[in-house]
């Protein structure tokens, strides 16, 4: 049967298309056509003074509505976690692993596998930001986890074949012929929590890397006699870089600066997002120690940043009121991360796509969420 949304105003990903309406069928983009030209008796939903883009995409996502993931590592979790994420706008995401053990790492493995052979909706596979990490670059992370792994240890584990699967590294820690193994598997390595000298980011190794996490934050800094994490990230064309727009992870002008200096299409945000967000609870756990809302900063008892307290939808919002185009900005949520997980049928709205988007108010508040041919 076929549905259909419509707004003001619809993103596709490429272009804008006034008083349009998306189509689709199961789940599965059939066209955008003029509302004038809608059937009469297509199930039609219309939103006025909104727009329509494709469907959010967050890479990078620790938490949400109550639950973090390293601590509840099961389908279920996931399920509560895309739900919360929901609400602002994400029609995707990766539900992400900080540094845990083996045993826990191959637990969210089989966790996502489940989540995306269920249909939970929302599961595009999972991150795996550690343990394989610099400690002096740990931020909220335990350290006594990070390890060097040997290609056996990585042949252990069940990576999953019919999900994305994304590893953050401090590649100087790992091996040319680990980061080989993960490239081969088909896994996408993020350079993060790095603490590595441009010189020890051969090229070699950045070959093997595809991006960088959370661009400026847990990353040796720019300097003029030692560019650092952030100055190869800066200068490294192929590869994309994520980053934290709350505003308080990094400032404005660091991701303007950021935005001039990356090509096109190669900077991503993500919210970082911990189990507060969509939750009544501003404190949970992680590792022992308790994480709280403080000044809507999340931080640990040291004062250290611990992940974020933000929505995709609030994310762009900043991102445009600092000065990037709408139409950027969108990408930057959508059409962007699909090409750096390698998500060909998302990221844009065009037959054959996959039926998913984010409908947005003219404030740039979450109307609805559509997945895989689902409105929520």
């Amino acid at each position: 049967m076929m549905k259909a949304i419509s707004a003001s105003r619809i993103f596709d990903g490429i272009r804008y298309h006034n008083d349009a309406a998306l189509v689709w069928q199961d789940d599965v983009i059939q066209a955008i056509t003029p509302i004038a030209d809608l059937p009469a008796d297509i199930e039609h939903q219309h939103y006025a003074d909104a727009v329509i883009a494709p469907g959010f995409i967050d890479i990078q996502v620790n938490g949400g509505g109550g639950v973090m993931f390293n601590n509840d590592i099961t389908p279920q979790a996931i399920k509560t976690i895309c739900q919360a994420h929901r609400t602002h706008g994400t029609a995707y995401l990766m539900p992400t692993l900080i540094s845990s053990t083996p045993e826990n790492v191959a637990k969210a493995l089989i966790a996502a596998e489940q989540a995306v052979n269920e249909k939970i909706p929302g599961v595009l596979g999972v991150h795996l930001e550690g343990p394989w990490l610099n400690k002096e670059k740990k931020g909220a992370h335990n350290a006594e986890l990070f390890y060097s792994p040997t290609i056996d240890e990585l042949n252990a584990f069940p990576w999953i074949v019919n999900a994305k699967v994304l590893v953050t590294a401090a590649i100087e820690k790992v091996s040319d012929e680990a980061l080989t193994w993960l490239k081969e598997s088909d896994v996408i390595v993020s350079c993060g929590h790095s603490n590595a000298t441009a010189e020890a980011l051969t090229e070699k190794k950045l070959s093997l890397t595809d991006g960088f996490t959370h661009l400026f934050n847990a990353m040796s800094p720019f300097e003029g006699r030692e560019p650092g994490v952030v100055g190869t990230a800066l200068n490294t064309d192929h590869a994309w870089c994520s980053v934290i727009t709350d505003g308080i992870h990094v400032h404005p002008n660091s991701f303007l600066l950021a935005h001039k200096a990356k090509p096109q299409g190669k900077l991503l945000i993500i919210t970082d997002a911990m189990a507060s967000l969509g939750s009544k609870n501003n404190r949970f756990e992680l590792d022992g120690q308790t994480i709280e809302v403080i000044d809507n900063k999340l931080v640990n008892a040291e004062g250290s940043l611990a992940g974020a307290h933000i929505g995709m939808d609030e994310s762009v919002a900043n991102v445009i009121r600092w000065g990037i185009e709408e139409q950027e900005a969108l990408k930057m949520a959508s059409t962007y991360p699909a090409q750096a997980m390698g998500a060909d049928n998302l990221g844009q709205l065009k037959p054959g796509y996959r039926a998913a988007a984010t409908v947005l108010s003219s404030q740039y508040q979450t109307q609805a969420v559509l997945v895989d041919g689902v409105l929520f």
